[in-house]
């Protein structure tokens, strides 16, 4: 998976011949069909394929074709299959023609041999069969975890950190749910209808993929502030090309399928190995990478258009508060440690003919190493490449530096520990230095804590104890005065509360009159009400007797007649 960690690997070679790297982990899933068993032929169409990434948002149907992708970022993705420049940049597509050579993009591989030497092939397919053989592993043995040819070399992980699984790393599920998936089964349950395997291979970063190897082999000590200036650049430029392609809704959630195809088309924005100019300025050029990484969101992907404004008028906005959450997540699928190697190979690139930026031996362990053995503290601090990365010397200080700038660190560094100005005899680090002096320096001026009642010293903290002692008989006549006063405040407010209760016992009366009133109307508007209605019901009664008593007489004439 692309958001495994990133690592040194160690080795006894020279500091430039180390490299990083980081396992590529693909899952391998299948679903049980009633009489055929657990197959990849039984997923479902709206289920992940038979092979893909951890949280399913990539898939595919071969092996080989996950490795390839995730081993070199070359991943489609629908949201910019549309957008031209981000696959051909400069003229520079993913795969292009190079001097008569079919390449493919690089960076990360799984072989390198035990003299670090480049396979070199002609055509797109040799590359691709030479990353997928499984011949050997990254130290060059024999690989005896690992399966079939079919599998590129990848392995099952069964260890105790990858949860429970069967013997051959299985674990089972009731489906592919984000919420099934976090409770793994080692054996098959009654419900249990899917399953998954972890699998993985280390790959290892490649410079020798972008750079020649008389330029990458030079000492990896570069300027440290261009180095961190440019891997800050790429985290921004990454994250907020993620904002602009799916929106600031959960800033903190990224998926593969939204990270990697961004990060390789990142990376062939630097365009390392194009990047030199024999007469350029090197800060000119490298002011161009920035560049191009600032605008890398808005060329590739695009702000948001106006019916975006239109849904959201604030989202520029949240874009800005939401960006720092965006790049915490981003920075699992693009570590620090890979982004720093790249920025040392822009750095070698550009700065490759005049060492402005970056150091020109191929490496300095062997000089810093016959300057320990003379012991001489002098000849060493001359002989030291100017570019070696040293660690500040401050206590909890984690920040590693060129040796260059050490000194400008230190005069700046918050965890470097200074004599208290005041003169206390206390040392304290600068970035505490403000709240020391403040609130907890015994040489502070500060206030006599009876400044509420009347003392107006300003005493030194130490000193505060000895006022107190000192000035008693003139504190006690203040707390006596301030009490006579507080006394006649106390007269005064019962005197207030004695009007105010009566007032209050006349308004209560005043309301209990105006609820009888109330009341009585109410009963008055009733009793009316009720004669309205019967007055209409006689009313009407009158007006019936009065047909009736028609009526009668009508049959009684008729009757006579």
């Amino acid at each position: 998976q692309e958001a495994s960690n990133t690592k040194m690997m160690t080795s006894d070679k020279p500091e430039f011949c180390r490299r990083l790297e980081r396992p590529i982990e693909i899952y391998e899933n299948e679903r049980l069909w009633i009489g055929r068993g657990f197959s990849k032929t039984g997923l479902l169409p709206t289920e992940r394929g038979p092979y893909s990434t951890q949280d399913g948002s990539l898939s595919w149907k071969s092996m080989r074709e996950a490795s390839l992708a995730l081993l070199r970022g070359d991943v489609a993705s629908s949201t910019l299959d549309n957008n031209k420049e981000l696959w051909n940049i400069n003229g520079k597509p993913a795969a292009a023609d190079v001097d008569g050579r079919k390449v493919t993009r690089r960076g990360w591989s799984f072989h390198e041999d035990d003299n670090g030497n480049v396979h070199e092939s002609t055509t797109i397919e040799q590359e691709d069969d030479f990353e997928c053989s499984n011949t050997q592993d990254n130290n060059g043995d024999n690989t005896s975890d690992t399966l079939s040819d079919d599998y590129c070399g990848f392995a099952p992980c069964k260890g105790a950190q990858d949860g429970p699984t069967d013997e051959d790393g299985w674990q089972y599920f009731p489906d592919f749910k984000e919420q099934s998936l976090l409770y793994p089964n080692r054996k098959r349950g009654l419900l249990d209808f899917v399953r998954r395997r972890k699998l993985r291979r280390i790959a290892m970063f490649r410079p020798d993929h972008f750079l020649p190897r008389d330029v990458y082999n030079k000492c990896d000590f570069c300027d440290s502030k261009v180095v961190q200036v440019l891997a800050e650049a790429m985290l921004d430029a990454l994250s907020l090309a993620s904002l602009f392609a799916y929106g600031p809704a959960n800033p903190e959630k990224v998926t593969d399928a939204q990270v990697i195809p961004l990060k390789s088309k990142l990376i062939d924005t630097l365009q390392i190995g194009m990047n030199w100019h024999s007469e350029s300025n090197k800060k000119d050029s490298i002011d161009d990478v920035k560049e191009r990484l600032c605008t890398f969101a808005e060329k590739c992907v695009g702000k948001p258009g106006p019916i975006m404004h239109l849904l959201n008028p604030d989202m520029d906005q949240n874009i800005q508060a939401i960006q720092p959450l965006r790049k915490k997540a981003i920075a699992k699928f693009f570590t620090d440690e890979e982004r720093m190697s790249l920025a040392r190979l822009v750095i070698k690139d550009i700065d490759r003919d005049a060492y402005q930026l970056h150091c020109e031996n191929e490496t300095c362990a062997s000089s810093l190493h016959a300057s320990s053995n003379h012991g001489n503290k002098e000849e060493d601090d001359l002989i030291t490449c100017q570019f070696q990365f040293v660690p500040c010397p401050n206590y909890k200080c984690t920040v590693q530096i060129s040796k260059k700038y050490a000194k400008e660190h230190d005069d700046e560094c918050g965890y470097k520990v200074l004599p208290c100005p005041s003169g206390c005899g206390m040392e304290v680090a600068r970035n505490s230095m403000h709240v020391h002096v403040t609130t907890r320096c015994s040489l502070r001026q500060a206030e006599c804590p009876l400044s509420l009642v009347g003392c107006t010293a300003i005493v030194q903290a130490a000193d505060v104890t000895k006022h107190l002692n000192q000035h008693a008989d003139t504190h006690f006549m203040l707390l006596s005065t301030r009490m006579m006063e507080y006394q006649q405040l106390f007269k005064q407010f019962d005197t207030k509360i004695k009007m105010l209760e009566e007032k209050n016992a006349k308004l209560e009366r005043e309301l209990a009159r105006t609820t009888a009133l109330l009341s009585t109307k109410n009963e008055s508007n009733a009793i009316s009400n009720d004669l309205k209605k019967v007055t209409k019901r006689l009313n009407a009664l009158e007006g019936s007797c009065r047909t009736e008593f028609k009526k009668v007489e009508y049959d009684r004439r008729s009757h006579k007649k």
